[in-house]
């Protein structure tokens, strides 16, 4: 798939924006660009910043307090490319600042929604449990090492816990648990350097060191992994995620998401790159999937394979995006409940909507409720609950 560059003079502007410097005509000429582009499939330089994901982040972040000053968020008309276009929603799409439409047209006349005590998004915290039953709360606790067993030690560096197999010592497996509360994110490098991003209310149980014939770790609720290759006696060790006891998804080398979350619908796996092999424990029943493609496993409907769905939606959380496609008010605000800890009820009918698009994680909950509230979707909020309104 052929993407046009930006031309250069658009992409000074973006840069303006992000440091603060653009003028109010320059952000009209910018925004005047980005709408009359929007049947063009554009692709952003890798340039822009030392990746392309940061380059996102932080342009979201300027743009949101832009937002936060008092003004109301733009609503964006996007197209949305397929996997293939990964690059162009890591950076073009986070231009816009705020994008979210569904099938009615936006009020612009509505006033936001009242929130006297903001709620502030969620942030690295988590729980540690070694095998000896000792917590600690990593949110809390300086950089540096923080245990160390027979065979290895576990490190601490920012939101991401780093676990390091010490080759020639005497080894003795032992299982680590780590949870994620609501509100909460964390990183996680496995002793054979596998990579794992885990979001709000997750746990993630494994071995401090990987045997000799597999590498077998327990997920509850939503991880990103970018499993490394690990060959073990001239043979691939595969790895396995036991996922609520339901499923078994196993990899050799790949990267993918799961989302398991017991108050969602089904099992949902996507895979962005490898190959992958799930299996539904004790009926004997797998499925194989391919790059770009999502296994859907529900009671009632068994396995389905999906290809007509953009991947990158799946992991844009790790990257600091809320992203949804067709979604309904309650997805919505599932998510806003495990990422701003909220309790949200619904008065009356629950609003039959469907909404495409995404904001930043990093926005306060204030400013989240702005964008859905532009669309017609009403609220009260107190003492951490949201009621949506019919």
């Amino acid at each position: 798939m052929a993407f046009k560059q930006i031309p250069r003079r658009y992409l000074e502007l973006a840069q303006k924006w992000l440091e603060g410097t653009a003028t109010p005509e320059e952000k009209q000429e910018f925004d005047d660009w980005y709408r009359d582009s929007q049947d063009e499939e554009l692709s952003v330089p890798d340039s822009r910043g030392s990746s392309e994901d940061e380059y996102r982040s932080r342009l979201l972040d300027a743009i949101g307090k832009e937002i936060g000053k008092g003004a109301a968020p733009k609503i964006y008309r996007l197209s949305w490319p397929g996997i293939a276009a990964a690059s162009v929603l890591a950076g073009l799409l986070a231009l816009g600042g705020w994008f979210l439409f569904s099938k009615e047209s936006p009020d612009s006349g509505t006033e936001a929604v009242a929130v006297s005590t903001d709620v502030l998004p969620g942030t690295d915290k988590a729980t540690l449990t070694l095998g000896d039953g000792t917590t600690i709360e990593l949110d809390s606790t300086s950089s540096g090492a923080l245990s160390k067993g027979a065979g290895y030690v576990i490190r601490k560096t920012g939101g991401e816990l780093i676990y390091e197999e010490l080759k020639g010592k005497e080894v003795r497996v032992t299982y680590n648990t780590i949870r994620i509360p609501r509100g909460g994110q964390f990183r996680l490098t496995l002793p054979d350097g596998s990579k794992v991003w885990l979001n709000s209310e997750s746990s993630l149980r494994y071995p401090t060191v990987f045997n000799e014939k597999d590498r077998v770790v327990e997920l509850k609720g939503e991880g990103y992994f970018e499993v490394a290759k690990n060959i073990s006696e001239g043979r691939s060790r595969p790895f396995k995620i036991n996922v609520n006891n339901s499923e078994l998804v196993e990899v050799l080398g790949t990267s993918f998401n799961i989302m398991a979350y017991a108050n969602e619908r089904g099992i949902k796996t996507t895979l962005l790159e490898g190959s992958v092999k799930v299996d539904k424990i004790g009926t004997g029943i797998s499925r194989v999937l391919k790059p770009g493609q999502q296994s859907v496993y529900t009671a009632n409907a068994g396995f389905q394979i999906r290809s007509d769905i953009n991947a990158y939606d799946a992991i844009s959380w790790k990257d600091g995006i809320i992203s949804y496609r067709d979604a309904d008010v309650p997805a919505i605000m599932r998510y806003l409940e495990r990422w701003y800890d909220v309790k949200v009820v619904y008065e009356g009918e629950v609003p039959k909507r469907s909404f495409t698009g995404g904001f930043s994680r990093n926005l306060p909950l204030s400013q989240a409720l702005k964008v859905l509230e532009l669309n017609n979707i009403h609220f009260r909020f107190a003492d951490r609950q949201i009621t949506v309104l019919p």
